[in-house]
C-alpha cells in the first residue's frame, strides 16, 4: 500500500513545479449588435418633420474572449433623420415609446448570442464521455496488467508520482517506484521524462485486488499502456 512504501526503503524527492503569481487574463465584457430598425410616421418633436424617425434596436450580450455567452437586454433609441436629434427609451414620448416597444416584442433574441454556453455545454458532455471511457480503459487494465505498464498514482500526502510494472505473477505485481514526486498533476510528464534511471532498483509487490482497490479510490489516477 502506499502507506508502506517507506518500509521498503523508499525515500522520495519531491518536485514543486511553481505556477507563477500573475494570473491569467481572461478578457470579457459586454457588447452590442443591432438587431432591429424601422422607420415610423411620427413627427419629431424636435424639429418638427414628418416621417424622419428611426427607431434602433439593439441586442446586449455579455462575451468571453469575445465569444458570446449569453443575451442581456435589449436597448435602442430614436434618431431623427433630419436633425440628428437621438432619444434613448426613458427620452421618448409616448408616441414613439409605444412604436419602440412593438419593435421590441416582436424582435427575438438571436440564437448565435448564446453560442458560448451552448459550446461550454458541448464541451462538458465532451469531457464527461471521455472521462467514463478512460474509466472504464483503466478498470480493463488494472485487472490485466502487464509489463511496462505505467501506473499514475496520487499519494497519500496528495502528491504524485508513477509506478512501472517490472513483474507480473499469478495474483501478484511487481512495480519499481520512481524515486521522484511532484505536487502537480502536470508534473507526471516530465517524471516520465527521466526514464529508467529515475525508478528505484528494486521492485515492490503489489496484490492485483489491491491495485484494483486502489484505482476504485482514486490512488492510481490512469494507467499507461504503450
Amino acid at each position: 500500500m502506499l502507506m508502506g512504501l517507506e518500509s521498503f526503503g523508499i525515500q522520495f524527492l519531491i518536485i514543486n513545479f511553481y505556477t507563477p503569481k500573475t494570473p491569467p487574463m481572461i478578457i470579457y465584457g459586454t457588447r452590442s449588435t443591432e438587431l432591429a430598425k424601422e422607420l415610423i410616421s411620427e413627427k419629431c418633436g424636435h424639429c418638427g418633420k414628418q416621417n424622419t424617425i428611426d427607431l434602433h434596436l439593439f441586442q446586449k450580450y455579455a462575451h468571453v474572449f469575445w465569444i458570446p455567452f449569453f443575451a442581456l437586454s435589449k436597448t435602442g433609441v430614436s434618431q431623427c433623420d433630419h436633425c440628428k436629434e437621438v432619444l434613448k427609451a426613458k427620452e421618448m414620448p409616448q408616441s414613439i415609446s409605444s412604436a419602440y416597444s412593438d419593435l421590441k416584442s416582436k424582435s427575438k433574441t438571436p440564437l448565435w448570442t448564446f453560442s458560448g454556453l451552448a459550446l461550454l455545454v458541448v464541451l462538458i458532455f465532451a469531457v464527461v464521455i471521455i472521462s467514463q471511457r478512460n474509466d472504464a480503459k483503466n478498470a480493463q487494465l488494472v485487472l490485466a496488467p502487464q509489463v511496462n505498464d505505467i501506473f499514475e498514482i496520487r499519494t497519500t500526502d496528495n502528491q504524485y508520482t508513477i509506478y512501472k510494472v517490472a513483474e507480473v505473477q499469478k495474483d501478484s505485481v511487481f512495480v519499481y517506484v520512481n524515486n521522484f514526486e511532484t505536487n502537480k498533476m502536470s508534473g507526471l510528464n516530465d517524471l516520465k521524462k527521466r526514464g529508467t534511471g529515475a525508478y528505484a532498483d528494486f521492485v515492490v509487490p503489489l496484490a492485483k485486488i489491491e491495485l484494483k482497490r486502489m484505482l476504485e479510490a482514486g490512488e492510481i489516477m490512469d494507467i499507461e499502456r504503450n
